[in-house]
């Protein structure tokens, strides 16, 4: 993927923890998934909006929303050093076909592989987390390019708005390869797939299957027909402009310069010739057979000056009506950043590339962010935001993250529909559910919206995250009491809310502590009365006491059974007894104390529970407490 030996020094310095991410002003970054993954190294946006993530070992694994889900792992990944699942991308065709394409090396052989695999489920379900593909779906496409040395792997696979494949590939470490059209190594490559059967197969098609017809040199018969550039080093990570067509490549350096690469598509496609290993950047840098060529040169030519040392090139960003579009100060501007030093500049395009003035907030003048160590791979998402996958640290076997980069500007919302301000009993389920609404920037229902509840005190949800509103962008869940009776919060909220939806509850609780000798009482309650006057009626029963049925809920305490006892009653039906001898009116909760001569309570078992008058809500009980004396 990069470069190993010659940066040691410096690998030790900077494979610490990520630091913090600093982005200019009015931006911010969110973490999207930071459990479950093992060292992402690409990822792709399939046309419904969930994204495909494509780990160091070959597990290739979904996030709609929520946790990411496996959907299978990609056989005879090879492992160790910058070898692994390199690249990623699904085919524009994926809601009917379901293929994806990966670039890997392979214990198979000493070559590196394209392979496409037949994903099956749900194909078009951006809340779904039902995909699957079979290693033994596997097509392969190209199985014989050099992968000799354990570097210089490079490549990213990635359609064009033509339609081909394009595939970018390192010269394996052998630089002069690079010059070589037919090497197979340090070049670009320009595919049509089209044509591919779907049925699987472990055998190349013939090259010509592959060849679109109207590349450089499609007249020739062998490999050169595929090839639209070379003389590269390392381009580990490319993009291709949705726009004009334009590809911008990272092209890593080997001594003293990393280099953005650019191949302008026009009609009549041009072979391109980007000087590796005679030019390093616009450097000399050695010599292979023959003469120096007339190379292109680079978009951007960044000195390594003991930071950078592994380019990576990132997306050419286009304002296309997503959510968070970045506006149109950045429409074309090119984002590219360096795997270790973790730093991402921006250029743009004024008549000829240089880079962006800075803009408010930004880290320094060179750097558009910062705190980006370990990013693997970078892409504009469907919203407007910039995602991107990064490692915990570089080198990194495990771990990992999806984040993106996003204004701080509109953002949907979440609204409390109904089922607040439900009063319950401790343990119970409360009986009406809390209905949320997610609505768009505009302030509309968005259907099939992402709704994640939270709950703050003694409650559980019925539900788990992330919860997909349905038509109208509603969305509920129940909530449990747990035992522990009180105030209960649940949030409801989407994806970077501008508000969020807030429910109210509370559960009434009877807790019972004390000792042989001492008994303390206390009723957890709420009310909404002014003053919040509560009569109470206390109540204990010693076993057998059967359950009442009343018509504000189950009695644990039947006030019929002749072993239950009023020993609190503020309401003057039991004759307004009260053993504490102060009353007990709540206000609303209510603490009794009560001395007991010692050896009364010695071994029993009681129950206690009470019931109350609410000057608003009627007649309610807290929970009923057992108490082994």
């Amino acid at each position: 993927m990069l470069r190993f030996s010659r940066a040691l020094v410096a690998l030790c310095a900077l494979t610490a923890a990520t630091t913090a991410q600093s982005v200019p002003t009015g931006f911010t970054v969110d973490t999207l998934v930071s459990t479950g993954l093992t060292a992402p190294n690409d990822f792709c946006f399939l046309p419904d909006g969930r994204v495909l993530i494509a780990s160091r070992t070959g597990s290739v694994q979904v996030y709609a929303g929520g946790p990411v889900v496996t959907i299978g792992t990609v056989p005879t990944v090879e492992t160790g050093s910058e070898r692994a699942l390199l690249g990623i991308t699904n085919d524009p065709s994926f809601a009917s076909n379901g293929y994806i394409y990966v670039w890997y090396s392979s214990t198979q052989d000493s070559f590196m592989h394209l392979d496409r695999f037949t994903c099956t489920g749900d194909l078009n379900n951006p809340s779904s987390t039902n995909l699957a593909f079979a290693g033994t779906s596997r097509r392969t496409i190209l199985s014989n390019l050099p992968d000799s040395a354990f570097n210089h792997n490079g490549g990213s696979p990635r359609f064009g708005p033509d339609g081909n494949l394009y595939l970018s590939i390192g010269d394996d470490a052998n630089a002069c390869s690079a010059q070589n059209q037919t090497s197979r190594a340090g070049c670009l490559l320009r595919m049509n797939v089209s044509g591919l059967s779907p049925t699987p197969s472990t055998t190349d098609p013939a090259l010509s299957v592959l060849n679109p017809g109207d590349n450089p040199q499609s007249s020739a018969t062998d490999f050169r027909q595929l090839l639209i550039a070379y003389g590269l080093r390392n381009p580990v990570r490319m993009t291709v402009d949705p726009v004009t067509g334009n590809l911008y490549i990272g092209d890593v350096g080997q001594n003293a310069v990393e280099e953005i690469d650019e191949y302008v598509y026009s009609v009549g496609l041009p072979l391109v010739n980007y000087g590796w290993p005679w030019r390093e950047g616009n450097n000399s840098y050695t010599t292979c057979s023959g003469s120096l060529p007339v190379n292109q040169a680079p978009l951007a030519a960044i000195p390594q000056n003991g930071t950078w040392l592994s380019i990576f090139c990132g997306p050419r960003y286009r304002n296309l009506g997503g959510q968070f579009n970045f506006g149109a100060a950045y429409d074309g501007s090119l984002f590219f950043w360096d795997y270790f030093a973790g730093a991402m500049r921006r250029h743009v395009n004024t008549g000829t590339w240089s880079q962006a003035p800075a803009v408010p907030g930004q880290p320094n003048s060179n750097d558009w962010a910062t705190g980006l160590s370990g990013t693997t791979s970078m892409q504009q998402g469907p919203d407007g935001a910039l995602w991107f996958t990064q490692h915990p640290n570089t080198y990194a076997t495990s771990g990992g993250s999806l984040k993106r980069i996003r204004p701080l500007g509109p953002t949907n919302s979440v609204v409390a529909v109904s089922g607040g301000g439900q009063v319950g009993v401790a343990t119970e389920a409360f009986p009406t559910p809390l209905v949320a609404r997610v609505r768009d920037t505009n302030n509309n229902p968005l259907p099939g919206g992402t709704v994640n509840f939270t709950v703050s005190g003694p409650g559980t949800l019925s539900t788990t995250n992330p919860v997909i509103a349905d038509a109208n962008g509603l969305a509920q869940t129940f909530v449990t009491a747990t035992n522990a009776g009180g105030a209960i919060t649940v949030t409801a909220s989407t994806p970077n809310s501008q508000t969020n939806g807030t429910f109210s509850l509370f559960s009434r609780k009877t807790t019972v502590a004390g000792t042989p000798t001492l008994v303390v009482i206390t009723l957890t309650n709420t009310t909404t009365a002014v003053p919040a006057q509560v009569p109470f009626i206390i109540l204990f029963s010693m076993p057998g006491s059967t359950t009442w049925n009343s018509p504000f809920g189950p009695v644990c305490t039947d006030p019929s059974y002749f072993l239950t006892f009023v020993i609190e009653d503020a309401t003057g039906i039991f004759g307004g007894v009260s053993l504490s001898g102060t009353g007990s009116m709540g206000t609303p909760s209510l603490t009794k104390i009560y001395n007991i001569q010692n050896g009364i309570l010695n071994g029993q078992l009681l129950r206690f529970q009470a019931i109350g008058f609410d000057p608003i809500q009627g007649m309610f009980r807290t929970s009923c407490e057992t108490r082994q004396f």
